[in-house]
């Protein structure tokens, strides 16, 4: 009977300690499989066709700069030397004219046609002076010679030399006057006399203003055409006073047309101006093209709003919206693999820096492959 007691004893405590082992094993199991991430969870796939309705885009990390940005206004400008007013030294009327605004006119082409009998009496001067100086000068040099000689008097000589120098004189003014109107003396005589002139232009360019008309007389104190020469465009910006000390020659300016916003150009600062204008406090600020084919796209006088870069910087970056926030965790898309019509994506976490002109500095470059493709355009309707 005691035998059988220790029997039952035994099998029970034995069925407790399994009961307890199970338990204990289960737990573990239990406990287990809460640890485990499947790792589906940081992989997303989607077809080829989903990619392309969605209008999904690809990307990669790419150096952006990073500054501080001071705003600033202007307009494109050219040099004086580029700019042309172009009037006359003699009144005349107009002749003809063939001109429009906007139009492209070369160095030395005709402007318009002046008439006035008064260049007629000009040439007719500088003829009759021309023939009566041959006379004087060979009379002057006999006179002289003579003198030498002791042949001829003291007075003679000094008569002969003063009626040369005259002419002479008013040679060489009639002279130079007949050439501010474009009259070429050297072929000058009494057969190409003419009563009309050709204003020609003293620069290349386009015309940009023109003030007479056919048949309109233009006296020497008007302006007639006003030409620009597209050649060597720049920048000229204001920045106020309180931001001057922070700019250089050299630094990078981004700039964009009021009307075309979406296209940006680029310049850099070239010259800094050092007066301060008294009616806004600004300084000029000279910029140069960095790319002097973008030209073609402006014309003096535009207006221009820009950003000048101070502190320039460049590091690793992806477009803004190719990140995504949860729960302060910010997360990209990397494709691992676009194979039998499908895109395999992999959730990566990103360390966020600065944001600039659109673009987010990435700090964790190094967690990245050298030519990772990223999902820049529709990853926060995957990730969500």
């Amino acid at each position: 009977m005691k035998v059988y007691k220790k029997i039952l004893i035994i099998l029970f405590v034995s069925a407790l300690l399994f009961s307890a082992c199970g338990e204990k094993a289960g737990e573990k199991n239990k406990n287990t499989k809460t640890l485990e991430v499947p790792s589906s969870e940081n992989e997303l796939e989607i077809t080829a066709e989903q990619f392309r309705s969605a209008g999904m885009k690809l990307g990669k990390i790419t150096n952006k700069s990073f500054s501080e940005r001071i705003q600033v206004t202007g307009m494109i400008d050219v040099p004086p030397e580029y700019k042309a007013a172009v009037g006359v030294y003699y009144g005349g009327t107009i002749k003809k004219i063939h001109l429009l605004v906007g139009q492209k006119i070369r160095k030395g082409e005709t402007l318009f046609i002046l008439e006035n009998p008064e260049y007629v009496e000009m040439q007719q001067n500088y003829l009759n002076a021309k023939n009566k100086l041959n006379y004087l000068k060979a009379e002057y040099e006999r006179q002289k010679t003579l003198l030498q000689e002791n042949i001829s008097s003291q007075k003679k000589f000094f008569k002969a030399e003063s009626d040369y120098n005259t002419v002479l004189t008013d040679f060489e003014a009639l002279s130079k006057k007949l050439r501010l109107i474009n009259i070429n003396t050297s072929n000058l005589d009494y057969n190409s006399i003419s009563s009309s002139i050709k204003i020609k232009a003293p620069i290349s360019g386009n015309i940009s203003e023109i003030n007479i008309t056919l048949g309109q007389f233009l006296s020497p104190d008007k302006i007639a055409v006003s030409i620009i020469g597209t050649e060597h465009i720049h920048l000229e910006l204001n920045v106020f006073e309180k931001d001057i000390h922070k700019i250089r020659k050299g630094q990078t300016i981004t700039f964009t047309l009021p009307d075309s916003k979406s296209q940006t150009f680029e310049a850099e600062v070239f010259l800094v101006g050092q007066s301060v204008q008294p009616t806004d406090r600004t300084i000029n600020i000279h910029g140069h093209l960095k790319n002097e084919s973008d030209e073609v796209n402006f014309i003096p006088g535009m207006f221009v709003q820009a950003e000048i870069l101070i502190d320039e910087a460049f590091h690793p970056a992806i477009p803004a919206n190719a990140i995504v926030n949860i729960d302060d965790s910010y997360f990209v898309l990397v494709k691992d693999s676009n194979n039998n019509n499908k895109y395999t994506f992999r959730k990566q976490l990103v360390k966020v820096g600065k944001t600039t002109n659109g673009y987010t500095e990435i700090m964790n470059i190094d967690e990245f492959k050298e030519g990772n493709e990223i999902l820049i355009k529709g990853a926060f309707n995957l990730i969500q």
